[in-house]
């Protein structure tokens, strides 16, 4: 006696199919986060990304100038004062010098300000309390600034 034909899909292979699409709109969703997160200044704000002072460990100053590639992926804080605008773009942000002082060190440090920082109003001579994240460039992007 021979068999018959399955008459479609059943309901396991729809449940599995299912879970699959759900898995890699989450993977695909987290990939874009972090991926997106590095290339597009990672949802700063004032705070935006749960970074605060006080659980930001302090900026080594002179470590930052000998190699600030070896610090890229942490977040740091430093208090300084601003010096000058280096360059402006309406997508990227601004890049100001800021005279940093941290323990016995103070430098002249970059720092990249996102556009989500735009209402701050940064002038030259202002004094700072920034925290940063540093990227695999060794660039510091601001993640919070607020007024000293």
């Amino acid at each position: 006696m021979p068999r018959r034909a399955s008459s479609g899909i059943n309901i396991g292979q729809i449940l599995g199919i299912g879970a699959a699409l759900i898995g890699f709109a989450v993977a695909a969703f987290l990939l874009i986060r972090v991926v997106g997160g590095d290339f597009l200044g990672g949802g700063s704000g004032s705070g935006g990304s749960g970074r605060s002072l006080s659980n930001a460990t302090e900026l080594n100053i002179g470590t930052y100038i000998e190699n600030g590639r070896s610090l890229g992926g942490n977040v740091y804080r430093f208090r300084g004062k601003v010096e000058e605008t280096l360059k402006w773009t309406p997508d990227r942000g601004r890049l100001i010098s800021v005279e940093a002082t941290g323990g016995s060190a103070s430098d002249l440090l970059p720092v990249m300000v996102p556009e989500t920082f735009s209402s701050i109003n940064i002038d030259r001579g202002a004094e700072f309390d920034f925290v940063v994240r540093v990227d695999r460039d060794g660039m510091l992007i601001a993640e919070q600034i607020s007024q000293s």
